[in-house]
């Protein structure tokens, strides 16, 4: 009886430029969660565009952008970017959805300033959609090295949730634009969404914290990371 061959491991030509080791990935993927998350709900930023900040335990400021959370997002933009530096199209995707949540991020801050409140929410809804995007792409490619199931589902789950989230807060921003009494309301069970998807981005650190497969420990140089089935 013939035995299949084996799978060999194969260098692919080219040159990678240094990425950072797996464990300092991780410490500011991390370190990024806590503000991104917290800064949701924390100050209330969206109670102070709905008025409802004093039924809230967290302050309401002045309507204005959630700072905190974007700035949790660049130390995440900045862990994706370099955790994944080089490694074809899903690092792509991490600087394209990257360059566009920090830009709508900016411009957000910008139409606040601007007294428009409206474009103000619409923009800091762009980049969430694009923050949840940069970690989608990054936990792809972990998913892909290391063909895990949970990271799989994880990835999956992340796609749906971000989808769903920007369909529901886009028609809450609609409904609260058109004075609405239901779209604040809609808004903010959109960012309890959003809570919920940062949250698996979190679980997806912790999958590629935790797994043991090939390739994710980064021990090697980035030209020997990629592997091909032996040729016939």
């Amino acid at each position: 009886m013939t035995q299949p061959r084996p799978t060999k491991k194969k260098a692919v030509s080219g040159s990678i430029d240094p990425r950072w080791p797996k464990p300092k990935v991780v410490r500011w993927l991390e370190l990024g969660a806590i503000p991104a998350i917290l800064g949701l709900w924390w100050p209330d930023w969206l109670g102070g565009y709905g008025g409802e900040g004093a039924a809230y335990i967290a302050p309401a400021l002045p309507p204005f952008p959630p700072l905190l959370t974007y700035a949790g997002a660049l130390i995440l933009l900045t862990a994706c970017y370099q955790g994944i530096r080089g490694m074809g199209h899903h690092f792509n995707g991490v600087v394209i959805a990257g360059s566009l949540c920090v830009s709508a991020a900016i411009a957000s801050v910008i139409a606040q300033l601007a007294g428009l409140s409206i474009l103000s929410l619409l923009l800091t809804g762009f980049a969430a959609v694009f923050a949840a995007g940069f970690l989608w792409f990054t936990i792809g490619k972990v998913a892909e090295i290391t063909q895990e199931s949970r990271t799989w589902a994880t990835w999956r789950a992340v796609f749906a949730l971000t989808v769903i989230t920007a369909v529901v807060y886009l028609s809450g921003l609609y409904l609260f634009a058109t004075g609405a009494t239901i779209g604040f309301a809609v808004m903010r069970g959109a960012m309890a969404l959003l809570t919920v998807t940062f949250v698996l981005c979190r679980y997806g650190v912790h999958c590629y914290k935790t797994q043991t497969s090939i390739g994710a420990g980064f021990r090697d140089d980035p030209d020997l990371q990629f592997w091909a089935a032996a040729q016939e």
